[in-house]
């Protein structure tokens, strides 16, 4: 009976031994540490985004890393490509100067910023101003270069199309304001040799300051290139 006993007690012992050898055996690193990596990362390769990114790592569940010893992860850019929406990596299991383990993980990436969206229908043709738009927090992701966040970019501008209400707007959707509009009666100014003259003209084209336009001359019916000089006149130097 007193055998029994030790000979039950010794394999209880063993087998507690096994699972803690077991235990000592593999690193379990859990899905929020990788997330958590991979997310720091990603954020500082994108510090120059004046908004705000969030990052969504394409990565569930724990990894289990061989052997015994403290394990820190690191990651790196991955040989593939990837865009602004999706960010491929490669998450190394480091243990010592070692690198034991890697792991390849796609980092979704959304971004948000404050743009200017229209408050009212905004009419073609109507020059921008700051009641008609206001600041909000939009996703950006489709269009990161097709949106204004600033009212001094729309000074001078105008609705190239017809902007409804709550739309962004878009730098597609405007123009600049024209100094001289198609149609228009201009004055041509001339300039030769420190000789000026002036004629009556028409534009065939419209242009901003410091655009060159086709004009019509009224007199002769002859069509030139001036530079627009500002409202209502043009200039050819010879």
């Amino acid at each position: 009976m007193r055998k029994t006993f030790v000979y039950s007690t010794l394999v209880v012992i063993w087998m507690a031994l096994l699972c803690l050898g077991e235990g000592i055996a593999d690193v379990t690193i859990s899905e929020g540490q990788v997330q958590e990596a991979v997310e720091t990362y990603v954020r500082e390769a994108l510090n120059d985004f004046p908004g705000e990114i969030e990052v969504t790592p394409r990565r569930r569940g724990p990894i289990t890393v061989a052997g015994t010893g403290r394990v820190s992860l690191q990651v790196v850019p991955a040989p593939r490509r990837g865009s602004i929406r999706a960010m491929p990596v490669l998450v190394e299991f480091v243990r010592g100067p070692v690198v034991i383990d890697t792991v390849p993980v796609m980092a979704s990436v959304r971004y948000f910023d404050q743009v200017l969206v229209a408050t009212r229908p905004i009419q073609r043709g109507e020059p921008l101003e700051a009641e008609a738009v206001n600041l909000e927090r939009r996703e950006v992701t489709a269009h990161l270069e097709g949106y204004i966040s600033d009212t001094k970019d729309l000074i001078g501008k105008r609705a190239k199309m017809r902007i409804g209400y709550g739309r962004t707007i878009d730098p597609r959707y405007i123009e600049s304001i024209p100094t001289v509009s198609k149609g228009d009666l201009v004055r041509i100014e001339v300039q030769l040799s420190g000789l000026s003259a002036v004629a009556e003209g028409i534009a065939s084209e419209s242009g901003v300051t410091g655009d060159m336009i086709v004009v019509k001359n009224v007199a002769s019916r002859e069509k030139l290139t001036a530079q627009v000089v500002g409202p209502g006149r043009v200039r050819i130097a010879l």
